[in-house]
């Protein structure tokens, strides 16, 4: 497995990203990673180089490397007293990064991908986990003739109010989307998720709902507290499915 962190040109600056792909000369498919509210910590990055193993150069880009190059927060303390100051800090970053800038970012990654000789030419997959769940759906509404599989697991503000709401660009989103829920999620209201499918069908969008009973939200990662290995290895089977059906066939 090749695995290395690089920067990213983009319209703003140097977009730090880990990137992982198999060992080969064989090019792979393209998949961009988007990250959670509390940034890239190292469970995360293992978690893209599971995915890479299958087949794809997965790429996991710092989105908030205009604020910041290292944000590594515990998530697990995010309801100590103590840890008040960094889940401002957290939320601040997280507000500080609209739709606008994450299609701008997008577009610069898909770029930088065109150009590695070790990446495939062809359709693009996304997958994101909280605030990434929001940034991957904004992705495929931004780039369908490109994007052709999304994946948003416990995503947030996937539908809001704002007239740059994710959810509005379903109309021309011509690939397949899969959003893995959680059934106790504190920060996702199941209302937002409802709304979500009544405008997905409304839409004619290619997509599929799993609620995963009992969950949390952050049930995927290994090391949060609410982890639960049954969900997690539902959910990877259900990427994997998502990305060998509409990135390699």
């Amino acid at each position: 497995m090749k695995k290395f962190e690089t920067d990213i040109d983009t319209a703003d600056g140097a977009m730090n990203t880990f990137v992982a792909y198999p060992e080969g000369n064989a090019p792979c498919p393209p998949v961009i990673m988007y990250m959670p509210s509390s940034g890239i910590r190292d469970e995360l990055r293992d978690m893209a180089a599971r995915l890479a193993g299958h087949g794809y150069v997965v790429l996991l880009p710092n989105v908030y490397y205009r604020m910041a190059r290292v944000v590594d927060i515990d998530a697990n303390r995010l309801f100590d007293e103590d840890y008040a100051p960094v889940k401002e800090f957290m939320n601040a970053l997280n507000n500080g990064y609209g739709n606008e800038l994450s299609i701008s970012d997008t577009k610069s990654i898909v770029a930088f991908a065109d150009g590695q000789s070790y990446v495939k030419k062809g359709p693009v997959g996304v997958v994101g986990y909280c605030m990434g769940g929001r940034l991957a759906l904004s992705a495929i509404g931004a780039f369908p003739e490109r994007i052709t599989a999304m994946a948003s697991l416990y995503g947030g503000k996937l539908v809001t109010d704002l007239p740059d709401s994710p959810h509005l660009s379903a109309t021309g989103m011509t690939g397949e989307l899969y959003f893995g829920i959680a059934e106790n999620d504190a920060y996702v209201p199941m209302e937002m998720n409802e709304r979500l499918r009544v405008h997905l069908d409304s839409a004619g969008t290619n997509y599929r709902f799993d609620i995963y009973p009992g969950t949390e939200h952050g049930f995927c990662f290994p090391k949060r507290y609410c982890y639960a290995p049954e969900a997690d290895a539902r959910h990877w089977s259900a990427i994997i499915d998502l990305f060998e059906r509409r990135l390699t066939t």
